[in-house]
């Protein structure tokens, strides 16, 4: 049976209450805020739950919390999976099918994992360690709330084809370093030295410049190895760290705040466009914040990008006409490459969040998804 139009106005209420859709309300705000307090407390509690003195004493308080915490991360992931076929990235599906594809997403999965404890000390005979290392995977609820950890795990998506070289380039010096390790060493160390597996333990320990000392070469040609593995060390480390380093900054830098697929889908000029293209645009949107008075395009300088305002408004001057945008309008690259470039500058008048998108990516994704260039030509159009 299908429900009704009151139902589903509930749930798409609920869900934009629990996605933050929009970014003004304040309920919102009070719901995300009292959830990453809560995630908070209980990872608090786990901590101190390993002290004996503090689990016996306050043994009554450790238990209210966790289960007052049970009840409300039970009710809101099953609230979330109810109000998931809300989701842009739903629409077209079956509910079962948006629901179980909710369902097997990272978010969700840690939701799940929040409420685990209970039917782990219920239904198993594990010790209290395991049941508050497990209790202690709540912490990465926040990545739900956190753009720290979103920009993070953006990072980590745009650079992750150079952190799997570096990561297989590091694999290749341990082994040559383990190798090289005990033909010098095998002879005079064979309890440390006696084998390449046993003598990774080594590398790894070299290479990351930890140097425990519990294995140290003897021989001439082994400390030479020893030397070369930790000159190559150094320079093994600092690539991954200074690939995400400026990965993470760049995040940063451009996204003063955190595209979601919800909020672009709800922006009028893509919400008629279909999940796959949205899906296939959303990494190459850059969000940023502009303060006003800042001139985001120079005179003379435009066609190079589309920017779309999420919030705030902004002037554009074109060579004969003037138009002043707000939230939800566009200006910039037009996605049909036959028509003509338009010079214009354009002025923040006030604080401003701009989604921007690169021309050439642009006119791939129009040449890819006709949707898009029929939505998008009128809306970049300057006024006659």
């Amino acid at each position: 049976m299908e429900a009704g139009p009151r139902h589903d106005s509930i749930r798409r209420r609920t869900f934009d209450l629990l996605e933050h859709v929009d970014r003004h309300a304040r309920l919102p705000q009070v719901v995300a805020g009292a959830l990453v307090t809560l995630i908070l407390v209980n990872v608090v509690a786990a901590i101190f739950q390993t002290v004996p003195s503090l689990e016996s004493e306050y043994a009554g308080l450790f238990f209210g919390i966790e289960a007052v915490s049970l009840v409300i991360f039970a009710a809101e992931y099953i609230v979330r999976l109810w109000a998931s076929v809300e989701h842009p990235r739903a629409r077209g599906k079956a509910r079962w099918r948006a629901r179980l594809a909710y369902a097997v997403t990272p978010a969700a999965i840690v939701d799940l994992l929040a409420i685990a404890p209970f039917f782990v000390d219920v239904l198993t005979d594990v010790h209290l360690r395991v049941v508050v290392l497990i209790r202690l995977l709540r912490l990465f609820k926040l990545a739900r709330y956190s753009t720290g950890f979103q920009s993070l795990f953006e990072a980590f998506r745009r650079e992750r084809q150079a952190l799997i070289a570096s990561f297989l380039i590091m694999v290749s010096v341990v082994l040559v370093s383990a190798s090289f390790a005990y033909m010098a060493e095998h002879e005079v160390q064979p309890e440390a030295f006696g084998s390449i597996p046993a003598a990774i333990w080594w590398s790894m320990e070299t290479i990351t410049t930890v140097g425990y000392g519990d294995e140290v070469p003897r021989t001439v040609l082994g400390r030479i190895v020893g030397g070369l593995t930790m000159i190559s060390g150094i320079l093994m480390i600092a690539l991954p760290v200074a690939i995400l380093g400026s990965a993470f900054a760049e995040v940063v830098r451009q996204r003063s705040f955190v595209i979601t697929f919800g909020m672009v889908a709800r922006i009028p000029l893509f919400s008629e466009i279909g999940p796959q293209a949205l899906s296939e645009m959303l990494p190459h949107l850059r969000a940023q914040t502009i303060e006003a008075g800042t001139v985001i395009v120079e005179p003379e300088g435009g066609d190079e990008s589309l920017f779309v305002i999420a919030d705030g408004t902004v002037e554009v001057d074109y060579t004969h006409s003037r138009r002043r945008l707000g939230p939800n309008e566009a200006f910039g690259a037009a996605p049909d490459p036959a028509a003509p470039g338009e010079h214009y500058s354009a002025m923040a008048l006030t604080r401003v969040k701009l989604l921007s998108l690169d021309r050439a990516e642009l006119r791939h994704l129009a040449t890819r998804y006709p949707e898009l260039a029929d939505r998008l030509k009128p809306a970049v159009l300057p006024a006659a």
